[in-house]
Order: structure tokens, then sequence, then C-alpha cells
């Protein structure tokens, strides 16, 4: 969005802010009145059934006031009393028990129209004999007038059966209007309608049911229009007064206001827009050219300044400003573009004088950079690399996945016709303002692999035509131990000649073994073993030694027990006792050791805990090398070879060995084997 749009938009939010409660209360208004109309149909509804009812009981009241208790009823002369009494009575006849006229009389058109009276299957007529009150039947229009059948038991078991004229009661409903098209509908429960007021055509009585079966208030969506109106029912008959009236004259009053108030805050918006639109435009048109300055100095345009002149003082204050600062900005970067370009020179000077090969290429492999010791390794194609050598790319993609597999970081290429090994590091970079990239140097150990691979030979060698000699003189060494009684002088002597020899022995072991190991001459005899025995009976032999350092020392197999795994145990022994002889050398007087066993996801883990100083994060994974040595705090050092001899003795075995740190600090080694099944 711009600048010049949110301008607008804050100017013209401000002056829409009085608007919104005129709009509230347009609604609000708008909900009232039409709860008011709906409470008017419903009103007028209620009191035309209200009338119904009334008229109905003044009916029975004056059935009932008609005879008099002495009298026989049937007989002409009680019938014409009747009539003449209650004009309103067109026709009345006397029915027996069984429903069959007895006597009849009254308007003679009437009298053929209905015939000859048969009452034997008029639902009136069961409704009066089950009840014994009077029945009241719906209102029908005969020869033009609004007529209802009544049924009375008079006693004696017979039944009186009359005609009334509502023309009266359907003139006062008919008085009820509601606008000028509005009025009252009449009737039963099966939809049967007659128009009592207002402009209505006949309504079928689906559309009839469905007004009487929405209850008290309904709009409804018919084929003659939109209608909105109330039904009640006349207490006591299957009569219901229905109030309707079309929906949109019903709400035009609700819609002229509602249009009347739109208009209205349509032009305080307008008013409002356009008194916006000129504010935003006339300070849209400076800070636009500051933050086009803006756009050409961070493309590098520092010689165009801006205009300064505006209407606006603070503004115009800015825009100085601003060109007083990108002046200052150019003369800047021109120093600073100096300085890069030399600092880039010595850059490429010195990397191109490292031995290193280093190579910076995309995450496709694409060659973005390469020294000269990397464009050797790479080949001749490196030196000026085409987008698209899909041979360069598979060579640099191939050297980090020889990384990715390696163990170490050292990886083997054939360069030359010989095999050179390299130590791999690879790194991702990623910038914010460029694409991901991939680091790679290689350091060329050829040179210490021969060296190493030359001292393991010579160390081998020694080890082995030492070792004849180093037997006889434990010998000797055995004998003089004789000679001497333990009180004496010489024999303290001889003592610390043989721990020496004893030292010299095992490094000697040490270094043959290492030299089986490689060569794949030791190969473990696998037997099934409980883990938790294993543990308890390889951590037992040093407590005496824990104990004279005082040094709290426990072990934990509740982790492992019912656990199995297979091993050569003489020779998997060798690297909890390496681990525990490392805890004890490093661990200071009071500290605390821990040896536990834990079988969990058909692994098997044995971890040694000490309280010493730790390893460095940095050579967790150097102190598995073979000579390397970290000083204890017993001030002995070892010969390098414990750790590198359980590594190897661990991966016979199918298992690991890893370093780090324990909880609250120290050392903390773990063995991981596969578990075996017991049955196994």
């Amino acid at each position: 969005m711009t600048l010049l749009n949110r301008l607008l938009l804050i100017v013209f939010g401000a002056g829409l802010i009085p608007i919104i409660p005129a709009g509230v209360f347009l609604f609000y208004f708008q909900a009232r009145a039409k709860n008011d109309i709906a409470s008017l149909q419903q009103n007028v509804s209620q009191m035309g059934a209200l009338m119904m009812e009334r008229e109905a009981q003044d009916l029975s009241r004056r059935f009932e006031r008609m005879w008099d208790s002495d009298a026989s009823y049937v007989n002409q002369a009680a019938l014409d009393k009747a009539l003449k009494r209650n004009p309103e009575f067109l026709y009345l006849a006397f029915a027996g028990r069984n429903g069959r006229e007895l006597l009849s009389g009254g308007a003679p058109e009437l009298k053929r129209y209905l015939g000859y009276v048969d009452l034997a299957r008029d639902p009136l007529f069961a409704e009066a004999s089950r009840s014994g009150r009077s029945a009241i039947g719906h209102i029908e229009m005969v020869y033009d007038l609004p007529v209802c059948r009544l049924v009375y038991p008079i006693g004696g078991g017979y039944y009186a059966f009359a005609v009334v004229n509502l023309r009266d009661l359907l003139e006062q409903l008919r008085s009820q209007r509601l606008g000028a098209t509005g009025g009252l509908l009449l009737a039963d429960g099966e939809g049967r309608a007659l128009p009592l007021s207002g402009a209505f055509g006949a309504f079928d009585q689906a559309e009839v049911r469905e007004m009487l079966g929405r209850g008290g208030g309904f709009e409804l969506e018919g084929r003659r229009g939109a209608f909105i109106g109330a039904a009640a029912r006349v207490r006591g008959f299957d009569l219901y007064v229905v109030a309707l009236e079309s929906r949109a004259e019903a709400f035009s009053g609700i819609e002229r206001m509602t249009w009347l108030m739109a208009f209205s805050m349509l032009a305080v918006a307008t008013v409002f827009y356009f008194s916006a639109l000129l504010f935003a435009r006339r300070l849209g048109l400076p800070l636009g050219a500051l933050a086009a300055g803006a756009a050409r100095v961070s493309a590098g345009d520092f010689k165009t300044p801006v205009d300064e002149r505006t209407e606006f003082a603070e503004l115009e204050a800015l825009l100085k400003a601003f060109n007083s600062m990108m002046r200052e900005v150019d003369r800047y970067h021109g120093v600073q573009v100096e300085k890069v370009f030399e600092e880039k020179q010595k850059l490429e000077l010195l990397v191109s004088l490292i031995h290193d090969a280093i190579i910076l290429s995309d995450l496709r492999g694409e060659l973005l950079y390469a020294n000269a010791a990397a464009r050797e390794l790479l080949g001749p194609d490196s030196a000026a690399p085409a987008a698209g050598n899909e041979a360069l790319r598979r060579r640099i993609a191939g050297l980090v996945q020889k990384k990715a597999a390696s163990k170490g970081g050292v990886i083997e290429l054939e360069t030359g016709g010989e095999k050179k090994y390299y130590r791999a590091s690879v790194q991702t970079l990623s910038a914010r303002t460029q694409s991901p990239a991939i680091f790679m140097v290689l350091r060329d150990i050829t040179l210490e692999r021969r060296m190493q691979r030359m001292k393991e030979e010579f160390f081998h060698s020694v080890a082995h035509d030492l070792r004849a000699p180093l037997l006889t003189m434990q010998g000797y060494i055995k004998l003089l131990e004789k000679e001497f009684p333990p009180e004496a002088k010489q024999s303290g002597y001889v003592r610390n000649v043989k721990d020496s020899s004893d030292r010299l022995f095992k490094l000697l072991e040490n270094i043959l073994d290492i030299s089986r190991m490689e060569a794949g001459q030791l190969r473990p005899e696998l037997r099934r073993t409980d883990a938790a025995e294993f543990l308890a009976s390889s951590a037992e032999a040093f407590r005496a030694l824990f104990d004279e350092k005082r040094i709290s020392f426990s072990v934990d197999t509740a982790g492992a027990k019912d656990s199995w795994f297979r091993a050569d145990a003489p020779l998997l022994r060798r690297v909890l006792e390496n681990l525990l002889s490392n805890a004890w050398k490093f661990t200071p007087e009071g500290g605390r050791v821990t040896a536990s066993a834990r079988a969990e996801g058909g692994r098997l883990t044995f971890a040694v805990e000490d309280s010493g100083p730790g390893i460095p994060p940095d050579q967790r994974e150097a102190v598995f090398e073979k000579y390397k040595r970290l000083k204890s705090g017993e001030g002995e050092s070892g010969f390098g070879l414990g750790l590198a001899i359980a590594r190897k003795i661990a991966e016979l075995h199918g298992g690991a060995v890893s370093a780090g740190a324990a909880q609250g600090g120290g050392a903390r080694f773990t063995v991981t084997l596969p578990l075996a099944d017991r049955e196994a």
C-alpha cells in the first residue's frame, strides 16, 4: 500500500468515526421497528381470535337460556319462538338421538339448501354427543352470507341444529386493517381460509397450513410475494385468526428512514473522502519524493537530490537533511569501496597461498569458487567453471557424499594414479542477501596417514620383539622377589622393577591387540550373557580401589533385570574395566562414580559416570584415537590405547562407545550393544 493511500485511509477513517454510532443507531432502529411491527401483527391476530371466542361463548349461553326447564323442547311452538327471539338464527332444527330431523324452520332458501337434516355422520353431532356441550363448526359462505353450523344437546336425548348468521362478527373483523392492503384471514386447521379484510386473493391450503405451522409470527414467500403476519388460535375451536400484510408495505417506513440515513451518511463520507484526498495528495508529494530518493540511494545513486520545495515547513527541513545526508554517504561510500577492493585483493592472495583445497558451491553442486589447490583436485575445467558443467557438478557432489559417509571426516581420493587421504570439513552458509551455499575445506593428510602407519608398524615390531625378552625378565624378577624378605630394602626395589615391567608388558599387549583387531585376526566367541550379572561382576573388582580413594561408588542394574545379550565376556569385560579405571583416575577424592545398565528399545546400554573434570566437547571423539591422552587427577598419564581398544571391542560386538557430559558435571561414557532373546 502506497504512502498516499495510507494517509488517505487515516484521514478518511478519522472522518468516519461519527458515522459509526449513526450506523449502530440505524441498525438498532431497524431491529426495534421490525419487532414493533411483528408485535402489532400478533396483537391484531389475538384480538380477532378473542372476538371469535367471545361470539362462540355468547352463542352457547344463549342456547342455554333459550329453553325452559319444565317445557317440552321438541315442538313447533318452541322452534318458532327460538327463531323469533334470535334473528341471527337463519335455520333451526330438532333431531333425535339418531341425529335425524324431527322439526325444522327458518329461511326457505336455507331449507332448500340443507334439505332433510341427518346429523348421524356429522362431526359436530358426534362431538356434541360425546362432550354434552355445544359444538360449533367452521365458517362457510352460503348465498354470500357468512354462516356457521352449531349443534347443541338440549336434554331428553334431543339436539338442536342451528345455522347462525355471522355477518355482524365478520364486519367487526373486516374493520381491522393493517396498512392499505393488510388485514385478517379466518382459517380452520385443515388450511381452508376465508379473507375477512385486506386486498388478499385466495390462498391455497398448503400456504395457509404453512402460516399456521409457524405459530405466533412468520414471514412467508408465496406466489403473490412476500408477506409477514401472525396466527392466533380460537380457544376451544379448530379455528385460527391470521393477521397478514405485505412485507414491502409493512417495512416501507423503515426502508424510507434507512435510505434517508444511508444517504446522509454517504454524503458525509463523500465530503470527508475528497477532503482527505486533497490533504493526502498535498502531504504525499514531498513524502513520495523522499521515498524515491531513498530508493535511488539503495540502488547506489547518491548524485540526484530530492526536491526540497513543499508547503510544510517540517517536511522541507527533513528533505534538506536528507540531501545533506546523501552527500555525506556518497563521500563515505567512495572511501569504503576503495577499502573493500583492497581487502579483497589481500584475501584472494591469502587464499591462493593456502595449501588446503577450498571449494564454494551452491546447493546443486555448481562451482562458485575454488583456490589453486582445489582446482588441481577438481581438474582443469574448474579453472573457468561454466554454468551447466554436469561433470564438474557431479565431482563436487561426490565429495560431499563421501564426506557424509566417512568416519571422522576422512575421505579417500584417487589423484595422479595414487591414493590420497583428505580430512574434509563441510558447512552450509546461509546468507540473508544471497542463496545458501556449501563451503568445503579439504586438507591433505596422506603424509600423516603414512607416518601413522609407519609408527604403528614400528610399535608392532618393537612390541613383538620386546615381548619375549620381557617375559624372560619378568621370570628373573619373580626369582629376585623370593631372594629378599618383604621388609628388606632390596624388596622395594624389586617391586618397583616388577610394576614397571607389568606396565610395559600391558602396553605391549595393548599394541598387539590393536594390531590384531585392525587386521581382523581377533574374533570374539559370543555367548548368551546376563547383563545385570555381567555389570555387577565387572564392577565389583574396583570397589576396593574406590573405597581406598574415598570415592562414592554405586552400581545400578535395575534397568537391565532379565536382559540378555551375546558377548565374549572376558573380552568385553576389558571395555568396562577401561572405563572404570579412567573414572577412578580422573575423579578426585570425595567424588562419586556410577555404573549402570539399562535395556530399552532392543538395545542394551552400559554407562559409567563420574564427577571429575569432564571432557571438553571438542575432544570427546579425539579421546578414542590411538595415543591420545588426557592428564589424570593423580598426575599419571596413560598410553592412549585404552579407549581405542574399548571402541574396537564394542564394534566387534556390533555396538558403539561414546563420550559425553554427566548430569551435574563430569564425564559419561556409554557402551551400546544389541539385546538378544532370552531363549536364544
